[in-house]
C-alpha cells in the first residue's frame, strides 16, 4: 500500500511550502500589528460620532413637547444608529470594564456637555459565538428622562479573526498559485535531467536542453559531456572487444585445426576439450561486456517459443530438459538477449545436475520463467553473492566446469534491463530453482 506523506515529497513542493510558510508568517505579523492600530482608530472614530448624535438628541429632545419625543427620536437615527427616548428607558450599566470606560472617557473628552448629563456607556452583546455587540450611550435630559444612541460595534474580536483568516486563505493562494507555476518552471530542466538518466540507464542516447537558470545550465551541460565521455569509452570498448573477439578466434581455430591432425585419439581429444573451454570463455566474456549495451529493441515476441526451442535444442545435443507451460505466451521483451538468459540457466542446470526443468507462467502483468533442477543447489550464504561477476563457487572451482563464472551474472543484467528480477532459492526438495520474472507490456 503507498505510504501517505504529509509533507511534500518533491523539489517543487517543499520549495512552494517553506515560500508560503514565509508569506504566511509575515503575515500574520503585520496583520496583528495592523489590527489592532486600525481597531484602534476605528472605535474611537465611532465614539466621537456617537457622541455627536447623542448631544444633538439631547438638545433637540430638550425643547420638544413630550408627547412628540418619541417620534423624533425614532427620526433622529441613521443607518445602523438608533436613537430612542422613554421617560423610564432601559439604561446601560454604569462602566464595568476598562472598554466600557475608555469608550465613555472618549466620548466626553469629545463632548464636554455630556459629562453633566450623567453620560452612561456599556456594552449589549446578542447570543452566538459571532454575536454582534453594540455600544448604547445614554444621557439625562433636563426633565430627568433619558435618551440612547446604539450602535454595532464597528471591529468585533470575531470579525477581526474572520477577516484575517480570510484576507490569508486568499494571500495564500494566490502565493501558492504564483509560486507554483514559477518554480514548477525552474524546475521543469531538473525532470528533464531525470528522465534523461533514466533514459541513458535504459542505453538509450538523450541530449538534454540547456535551458532555464544559470546553475541549470551549467548542469546540463555537464551532464550532456558526461554522457558523450561515456560513449565514447563504450564505442571504444566495443571496438577493442571486436578486435579481441577476431585476434582471438584466430589463433583458436589454428589449434582446432592441428588438433585434428594429432593421431593420439586420447591427446586430440583432451586438447579439443581445452580448445572448447577457451571457446566458452571467450564466448561468455564478450556475451557479458558486450550484453550491457547492446542496441537490440523491445518487441512482441512468443516467450513459450523461446523456451520450447530452448528445451528441444538441449534435448537434441543428448541431454535432459522438459517444458511445462503455455503453447504461446506473448511479451514485449528483447527476444535475443532473452534467449541467452535462458539458454545459461539451462545449461546451469544441466552443468550441475544433469538435468533442466523449465516452467513457464503467466500472472496479473507480469510472466515468470522457472529453471529448477535436483542438483546440490546452492549455500545460502552464497545466494546473494553468485550473480555478481566472476564469482565462482568453492563446489565449481573443479576443471569439470567450464566457463568463468558470468552466466547468472548475464542473466540478472538481462533481466534488469527488462524492467524484471532474477530470484535465486534452494527447492526444498533439493535442487536450485531459478526464477526470471518479466513484465508482459513495457
Amino acid at each position: 500500500m503507498k505510504r501517505l506523506h504529509l509533507l511534500p515529497q518533491g523539489l517543487i513542493g517543499r520549495a512552494t511550502l517553506v515560500l508560503m510558510c514565509a508569506v504566511l508568517i509575515e503575515f500574520l505579523g503585520s496583520s496583528i500589528l495592523y489590527e489592532r492600530v486600525e481597531i484602534h482608530a476605528s472605535r474611537t472614530e465611532q465614539a466621537h460620532r456617537m457622541a455627536e448624535q447623542l448631544v444633538t438628541a439631547v438638545r433637540v429632545l430638550d425643547t420638544a413637547p413630550m408627547e412628540n419625543r418619541s417620534a423624533l427620536a425614532s427620526t433622529l437615527g441613521a443607518g445602523k444608529v438608533q436613537v430612542v427616548w422613554k421617560g423610564l428607558p432601559s439604561l446601560p450599566p454604569d462602566p464595568q470594564n476598562r472598554f466600557s470606560a475608555r469608550l465613555r472617557n472618549s466620548m466626553a473628552g469629545w463632548e464636554p456637555a455630556l459629562a453633566s448629563s450623567g453620560l452612561r456607556v456599556g456594552l449589549a452583546k446578542s447570543s452566538g459565538v459571532l454575536g454582534k455587540t453594540r455600544i448604547v450611550a445614554a444621557a439625562r435630559l433636563s426633565d430627568g428622562t433619558w435618551v440612547a444612541v446604539a450602535s454595532d460595534l464597528r471591529t468585533s474580536f470575531w470579525a477581526v479573526v474572520v477577516g484575517g483568516l480570510t484576507s490569508a486563505a486568499i494571500l495564500c493562494a494566490g502565493v501558492l498559485g504564483t509560486a507554483a507555476l514559477l518554480l514548477r518552471s525552474m524546475g521543469a530542466p531538473l525532470r528533464t535531467l531525470a528522465h534523461a538518466a533514466e533514459a541513458i540507464g535504459e542505453g538509450r542516447q538523450v541530449d538534454v536542453p540547456e535551458e532555464g537558470a544559470g546553475d541549470l545550465r551549467h548542469v546540463a551541460r555537464a551532464f550532456n559531456t558526461m554522457q558523450r565521455r561515456i560513449s565514447e569509452l563504450l564505442a571504444t570498448r566495443m571496438q577493442a572487444l571486436a578486435a579481441v573477439s577476431h585476434d582471438l578466434r584466430t589463433p583458436l581455430a589454428r589449434l582446432r585445426l592441428r588438433a585434428g591432425m594429432v593421431k593420439d585419439v586420447g591427446t586430440r581429444a583432451a586438447l579439443e576439450q581445452d580448445l572448447d573451454e577457451m571457446s566458452e570463455m571467450l564466448d561468455s566474456l564478450l556475451a557479458y561486456l558486450s550484453g550491457r549495451h547492446e542496441s537490440e529493441a523491445a518487441r512482441l515476441t512468443d516467450v513459450a517459443a523461446i523456451c520450447l526451442t530452448l528445451v528441444d535444442a538441449a534435448e537434441d545435443a543428448g541431454d535432459l530438459a522438459t517444458y511445462a507451460g503455455p503453447d504461446h505466451l506473448l511479451a514485449t521483451v528483447r527476444p535475443t538477449a532473452i534467449k541467452r538468459a535462458l539458454d545459461n540457466l539451462i545449461q546451469n542446470a544441466i552443468i550441475y545436475a544433469g538435468r533442466a526443468d523449465v516452467r513457464l507462467e503467466a500472472g496479473p502483468g507480469e510472466l515468470t520463467i522457472a529453471v529448477e533442477d535436483d542438483g546440490p543447489g546452492i549455500p545460502e550464504e552464497q545466494l546473494s553473492r553468485v550473480t555478481e561477476a566472476f564469482h565462482r563457487l568453492d563446489a565449481a572451482r573443479a576443471r569439470n566446469t567450464t566457463g568463468l563464472g558470468l552466466g547468472l551474472s548475464i542473466v540478472r543484467d538481462v533481466a534488469e534491463r527488462e524492467g524484471g528480477r532474477l530470484t535465486l532459492s534452494n527447492r526444498p526438495q533439493g535442487g536450485l530453482r531459478a526464477a526470471l520474472t518479466l513484465p508482459l507490456n513495457r
